[in-house]
Protein backbone atom coordinates (compact mmCIF):
# COMPACT_ATOMS: atom_id res chain seq x y z
CA UNK A 1 0.00 0.00 0.00
CA UNK A 2 2.82 2.41 0.90
CA UNK A 3 4.66 1.54 -2.34
CA UNK A 4 1.48 2.22 -4.33
CA UNK A 5 1.02 5.58 -2.58
CA UNK A 6 4.64 6.64 -3.20
CA UNK A 7 4.39 5.54 -6.82
CA UNK A 8 1.24 7.63 -7.31
CA UNK A 9 2.91 10.68 -5.78
CA UNK A 10 5.90 10.28 -8.10
CA UNK A 11 3.55 10.29 -11.09
CA UNK A 12 1.29 13.12 -9.90
CA UNK A 13 4.03 15.64 -9.00
CA UNK A 14 5.56 15.90 -12.51
CA UNK A 15 2.08 16.21 -14.06
CA UNK A 16 1.13 18.98 -11.59
CA UNK A 17 4.48 20.70 -12.23
CA UNK A 18 3.96 20.80 -16.00
CA UNK A 19 0.33 21.89 -15.72
CA UNK A 20 1.27 24.80 -13.46
CA UNK A 21 4.20 25.64 -15.73
CA UNK A 22 1.97 25.84 -18.83
CA UNK A 23 -0.63 27.96 -16.99
CA UNK A 24 1.81 30.53 -15.60
CA UNK A 25 3.93 30.57 -18.76
CA UNK A 26 0.75 31.43 -20.68
CA UNK A 27 0.04 34.37 -18.38
CA UNK A 28 3.69 35.42 -18.56
CA UNK A 29 3.58 35.53 -22.37
CA UNK A 30 0.18 37.22 -22.28
CA UNK A 31 1.69 40.05 -20.21
CA UNK A 32 4.14 40.89 -23.00
CA UNK A 33 3.14 43.89 -25.12
CA UNK A 34 4.03 42.53 -28.56
CA UNK A 35 2.92 45.77 -30.24
CA UNK A 36 6.13 47.36 -28.91
CA UNK A 37 8.37 45.03 -30.91
CA UNK A 38 6.48 44.42 -34.17
CA UNK A 39 7.80 47.47 -36.04
CA UNK A 40 11.34 47.75 -34.66
CA UNK A 41 14.51 47.00 -36.57
CA UNK A 42 16.71 44.45 -34.81
CA UNK A 43 20.43 43.84 -35.37
CA UNK A 44 20.15 40.05 -35.21
CA UNK A 45 23.89 39.44 -34.86
CA UNK A 46 23.68 40.93 -31.36
CA UNK A 47 20.65 38.80 -30.51
CA UNK A 48 22.69 35.77 -31.54
CA UNK A 49 25.53 36.85 -29.25
CA UNK A 50 23.08 37.40 -26.39
CA UNK A 51 21.61 33.94 -26.96
CA UNK A 52 25.05 32.30 -26.87
CA UNK A 53 25.84 34.02 -23.56
CA UNK A 54 22.37 33.22 -22.22
CA UNK A 55 22.58 29.52 -23.06
CA UNK A 56 26.12 29.31 -21.72
CA UNK A 57 24.97 30.76 -18.40
CA UNK A 58 22.17 28.19 -18.09
CA UNK A 59 24.51 25.27 -18.84
CA UNK A 60 27.12 26.80 -16.53
CA UNK A 61 24.44 27.06 -13.81
CA UNK A 62 23.84 23.32 -14.12
CA UNK A 63 27.59 22.77 -13.79
CA UNK A 64 27.78 24.95 -10.64
CA UNK A 65 24.88 22.98 -9.16
CA UNK A 66 26.72 19.67 -9.68
CA UNK A 67 29.94 21.13 -8.23
CA UNK A 68 28.07 22.26 -5.09
CA UNK A 69 26.45 18.83 -4.71
CA UNK A 70 29.80 17.04 -5.09
CA UNK A 71 31.52 19.26 -2.52
CA UNK A 72 28.64 18.47 -0.17
CA UNK A 73 29.52 14.80 -0.58
CA UNK A 74 26.57 13.78 -2.76
CA UNK A 75 27.06 10.48 -4.59
CA UNK A 76 26.13 9.66 -8.20
CA UNK A 77 26.59 13.29 -9.24
CA UNK A 78 28.29 14.12 -12.53
CA UNK A 79 27.88 16.94 -15.02
CA UNK A 80 25.89 14.76 -17.37
CA UNK A 81 23.06 15.03 -19.89
CA UNK A 82 20.48 13.59 -17.52
CA UNK A 83 21.27 16.06 -14.73
CA UNK A 84 21.36 18.95 -17.22
CA UNK A 85 17.85 17.86 -18.22
CA UNK A 86 16.83 17.83 -14.54
CA UNK A 87 18.23 21.33 -14.09
CA UNK A 88 16.52 22.63 -17.25
CA UNK A 89 13.15 21.29 -16.04
CA UNK A 90 13.59 22.86 -12.62
CA UNK A 91 14.78 26.10 -14.25
CA UNK A 92 11.41 26.41 -15.98
CA UNK A 93 9.83 26.27 -12.52
CA UNK A 94 10.87 29.91 -12.08
CA UNK A 95 7.75 30.87 -14.02
CA UNK A 96 5.58 29.43 -11.25
CA UNK A 97 5.12 32.06 -8.49
CA UNK A 98 7.52 31.65 -5.60
CA UNK A 99 11.11 30.42 -5.52
CA UNK A 100 9.99 27.03 -4.15
CA UNK A 101 9.07 25.32 -7.49
CA UNK A 102 12.55 26.06 -8.86
CA UNK A 103 14.22 24.57 -5.76
CA UNK A 104 11.76 21.73 -5.15
CA UNK A 105 11.87 20.78 -8.83
CA UNK A 106 15.60 20.06 -8.58
CA UNK A 107 15.11 18.08 -5.39
CA UNK A 108 12.27 15.95 -6.77
CA UNK A 109 13.59 15.28 -10.28
CA UNK A 110 17.22 14.75 -9.21
CA UNK A 111 16.25 12.39 -6.37
CA UNK A 112 14.89 10.06 -9.06
CA UNK A 113 18.54 9.58 -10.08
CA UNK A 114 19.52 8.27 -6.65
CA UNK A 115 20.89 11.53 -5.21
CA UNK A 116 20.32 12.19 -1.50
CA UNK A 117 17.34 14.50 -0.88
CA UNK A 118 19.20 16.05 2.05
CA UNK A 119 22.15 16.95 -0.18
CA UNK A 120 19.78 18.23 -2.87
CA UNK A 121 17.88 20.40 -0.39
CA UNK A 122 21.04 21.98 1.03
CA UNK A 123 22.70 22.30 -2.38
CA UNK A 124 19.65 23.88 -4.02
CA UNK A 125 19.10 26.39 -1.19
CA UNK A 126 22.80 27.26 -1.19
CA UNK A 127 22.76 27.69 -4.97
CA UNK A 128 19.80 30.10 -4.78
CA UNK A 129 21.44 32.09 -1.99
CA UNK A 130 24.72 32.30 -3.90
CA UNK A 131 22.98 33.59 -7.02
CA UNK A 132 21.25 36.36 -5.11
CA UNK A 133 24.33 37.36 -3.13
CA UNK A 134 26.74 37.36 -6.06
CA UNK A 135 24.34 39.38 -8.22
CA UNK A 136 23.72 41.91 -5.44
CA UNK A 137 27.41 42.33 -4.65
CA UNK A 138 28.38 42.44 -8.35
CA UNK A 139 25.74 45.07 -9.18
CA UNK A 140 26.52 47.18 -6.10
CA UNK A 141 30.23 47.25 -6.96
CA UNK A 142 29.39 48.46 -10.48
CA UNK A 143 26.57 50.87 -9.73
CA UNK A 144 27.19 52.18 -6.20
CA UNK A 145 29.37 55.12 -7.27
CA UNK A 146 27.77 55.84 -10.65
CA UNK A 147 26.47 59.43 -10.70
CA UNK A 148 23.57 58.37 -12.92
CA UNK A 149 22.04 56.46 -10.02
CA UNK A 150 21.01 59.64 -8.23
CA UNK A 151 17.55 58.85 -9.61
CA UNK A 152 17.28 55.92 -7.15
CA UNK A 153 16.29 57.02 -3.62
CA UNK A 154 18.97 56.49 -0.99
CA UNK A 155 16.67 54.37 1.17
CA UNK A 156 16.39 51.79 -1.64
CA UNK A 157 20.18 51.63 -1.92
CA UNK A 158 20.41 51.16 1.86
CA UNK A 159 17.82 48.36 1.78
CA UNK A 160 19.68 46.57 -1.04
CA UNK A 161 23.00 46.92 0.82
CA UNK A 162 21.39 45.66 4.05
CA UNK A 163 19.97 42.60 2.25
CA UNK A 164 23.38 41.89 0.68
CA UNK A 165 25.11 42.06 4.09
CA UNK A 166 22.51 39.74 5.66
CA UNK A 167 22.89 37.25 2.80
CA UNK A 168 26.70 37.28 3.04
CA UNK A 169 26.53 36.69 6.81
CA UNK A 170 24.05 33.86 6.22
CA UNK A 171 26.64 32.12 4.03
CA UNK A 172 29.18 31.81 6.84
CA UNK A 173 29.21 27.98 7.21
CA UNK A 174 28.30 27.92 10.92
CA UNK A 175 25.45 30.40 10.39
CA UNK A 176 24.20 28.70 7.22
CA UNK A 177 24.20 25.26 8.79
CA UNK A 178 22.35 26.51 11.87
CA UNK A 179 19.71 28.15 9.67
CA UNK A 180 19.34 24.94 7.68
CA UNK A 181 19.02 23.02 10.95
CA UNK A 182 16.13 25.24 12.02
CA UNK A 183 14.42 24.83 8.63
CA UNK A 184 14.80 21.04 8.81
CA UNK A 185 13.42 20.91 12.33
CA UNK A 186 10.38 23.01 11.40
CA UNK A 187 9.57 21.35 8.08
CA UNK A 188 10.84 17.78 8.43
CA UNK A 189 10.61 17.47 12.22
CA UNK A 190 14.11 16.03 12.44
CA UNK A 191 17.67 17.07 13.14
CA UNK A 192 20.08 17.90 10.32
CA UNK A 193 23.08 15.59 10.67
CA UNK A 194 26.56 17.12 10.50
CA UNK A 195 27.42 14.96 7.51
CA UNK A 196 25.06 17.16 5.45
CA UNK A 197 26.60 20.47 6.55
CA UNK A 198 28.06 22.91 4.00
CA UNK A 199 31.80 23.60 4.23
CA UNK A 200 34.03 26.58 3.43
CA UNK A 201 35.07 24.83 0.23
CA UNK A 202 31.45 24.36 -0.89
CA UNK A 203 30.53 28.00 -0.34
CA UNK A 204 33.79 29.47 -1.71
CA UNK A 205 33.74 27.42 -4.92
CA UNK A 206 30.08 28.15 -5.53
CA UNK A 207 30.55 31.87 -4.91
CA UNK A 208 33.56 32.07 -7.25
CA UNK A 209 31.80 30.20 -10.04
CA UNK A 210 28.72 32.41 -9.77
CA UNK A 211 30.88 35.52 -10.17
CA UNK A 212 31.85 34.15 -13.59
CA UNK A 213 28.24 33.19 -14.27
CA UNK A 214 26.94 36.67 -13.41
CA UNK A 215 29.41 38.30 -15.79
CA UNK A 216 28.40 35.99 -18.63
CA UNK A 217 24.68 36.31 -17.94
CA UNK A 218 24.67 40.11 -17.70
CA UNK A 219 26.41 40.42 -21.08
CA UNK A 220 23.17 39.14 -22.63
CA UNK A 221 21.23 42.29 -21.70
CA UNK A 222 23.94 44.52 -23.14
CA UNK A 223 23.82 42.78 -26.51
CA UNK A 224 20.02 42.76 -26.56
CA UNK A 225 20.15 46.51 -25.88
CA UNK A 226 22.77 46.86 -28.61
CA UNK A 227 20.50 44.98 -31.02
CA UNK A 228 17.70 47.52 -30.46
CA UNK A 229 19.88 50.59 -29.94
CA UNK A 230 23.02 50.09 -32.11
CA UNK A 231 24.50 53.43 -31.09
CA UNK A 232 24.75 52.25 -27.48
CA UNK A 233 28.40 52.72 -26.58
CA UNK A 234 30.56 49.90 -25.20
CA UNK A 235 31.53 52.37 -22.48
CA UNK A 236 28.05 51.70 -21.06
CA UNK A 237 28.61 47.93 -20.94
CA UNK A 238 29.42 47.77 -17.21
CA UNK A 239 26.42 49.95 -16.36
CA UNK A 240 24.04 47.69 -18.33
CA UNK A 241 25.60 44.59 -16.75
CA UNK A 242 25.08 46.13 -13.31
CA UNK A 243 21.46 46.94 -14.17
CA UNK A 244 20.84 43.36 -15.27
CA UNK A 245 22.37 41.72 -12.20
CA UNK A 246 20.61 44.09 -9.80
CA UNK A 247 17.27 43.45 -11.53
CA UNK A 248 17.89 39.68 -11.50
CA UNK A 249 18.76 39.58 -7.79
CA UNK A 250 15.76 41.63 -6.69
CA UNK A 251 13.54 39.61 -9.03
CA UNK A 252 14.62 36.45 -7.18
CA UNK A 253 14.10 38.05 -3.77
CA UNK A 254 10.54 39.06 -4.67
CA UNK A 255 9.36 35.45 -4.48
CA UNK A 256 5.68 36.10 -5.17
CA UNK A 257 6.39 37.15 -8.76
CA UNK A 258 7.01 34.38 -11.36
CA UNK A 259 10.58 34.74 -12.61
CA UNK A 260 10.62 38.27 -11.18
CA UNK A 261 7.93 39.39 -13.65
CA UNK A 262 7.27 43.12 -13.42
CA UNK A 263 9.92 43.68 -10.75
CA UNK A 264 12.89 42.78 -12.92
CA UNK A 265 11.59 44.68 -15.94
CA UNK A 266 10.74 47.73 -13.82
CA UNK A 267 14.32 47.99 -12.54
CA UNK A 268 15.76 47.44 -16.01
CA UNK A 269 13.49 50.14 -17.46
CA UNK A 270 14.41 52.64 -14.73
CA UNK A 271 18.15 52.12 -15.13
CA UNK A 272 18.28 51.82 -18.93
CA UNK A 273 16.29 55.05 -19.23
CA UNK A 274 19.31 56.83 -17.74
CA UNK A 275 21.49 56.03 -20.76
CA UNK A 276 18.97 56.02 -23.65
CA UNK A 277 15.53 57.36 -24.63
CA UNK A 278 12.82 55.89 -22.40
CA UNK A 279 10.90 54.60 -25.43
CA UNK A 280 13.89 52.48 -26.46
CA UNK A 281 14.46 51.33 -22.88
CA UNK A 282 10.83 50.14 -22.76
CA UNK A 283 11.21 48.21 -26.02
CA UNK A 284 14.41 46.58 -24.75
CA UNK A 285 12.72 45.39 -21.55
CA UNK A 286 9.86 43.91 -23.59
CA UNK A 287 12.25 42.18 -26.01
CA UNK A 288 14.33 40.91 -23.07
CA UNK A 289 11.26 39.39 -21.44
CA UNK A 290 10.31 37.53 -24.62
CA UNK A 291 13.95 36.55 -25.29
CA UNK A 292 14.29 35.05 -21.80
CA UNK A 293 11.24 32.84 -22.36
CA UNK A 294 12.52 31.63 -25.73
CA UNK A 295 16.02 30.90 -24.43
CA UNK A 296 14.59 29.08 -21.40
CA UNK A 297 12.42 26.96 -23.70
CA UNK A 298 15.44 26.28 -25.94
CA UNK A 299 17.48 25.21 -22.90
CA UNK A 300 14.64 22.93 -21.78
CA UNK A 301 14.20 21.46 -25.29
CA UNK A 302 17.94 20.81 -25.73
CA UNK A 303 18.12 19.20 -22.29
CA UNK A 304 15.20 16.88 -23.12
CA UNK A 305 16.55 16.09 -26.60
CA UNK A 306 20.08 15.12 -25.54
CA UNK A 307 18.82 13.20 -22.50
CA UNK A 308 16.44 11.24 -24.74
CA UNK A 309 19.24 10.48 -27.21
CA UNK A 310 21.41 9.28 -24.31
CA UNK A 311 18.69 6.93 -23.06
CA UNK A 312 18.04 5.57 -26.55
CA UNK A 313 21.75 4.88 -27.09
CA UNK A 314 21.90 3.08 -23.74
CA UNK A 315 18.91 0.90 -24.64
CA UNK A 316 20.29 -0.14 -28.04
CA UNK A 317 22.05 -3.52 -28.02
CA UNK A 318 25.78 -3.30 -28.54
CA UNK A 319 27.15 -4.91 -31.69
CA UNK A 320 30.30 -6.98 -31.69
Amino acid sequence: MRFFKNNCIKKIIPIAFYILLVIFLFFYLKSIDFSKIITINIAWQYILLATIFGLFFRYFGAYIWTVILRTLGAENVHYSKDLIHVYSKAWMGRYIPGTAPWILGKIFFASQHGISKNKLAIGSLLEAALQIIVQLVFSLLILAFDVRLKVIPNYIKIVILFIAIICVLALVPNVFNKLMGVVYKIILKKKLDKEHHATNQTIFRGFTLYVVGSIVSSLSLFFIAKAIYPSLSYSNMLFVMGADTLAGAIGMIVIFAPSGIGVREGIQLTLLSLIMPKELALIITVVTRLWNVLVDLLFFALGALFDKKLKISQELPSSH
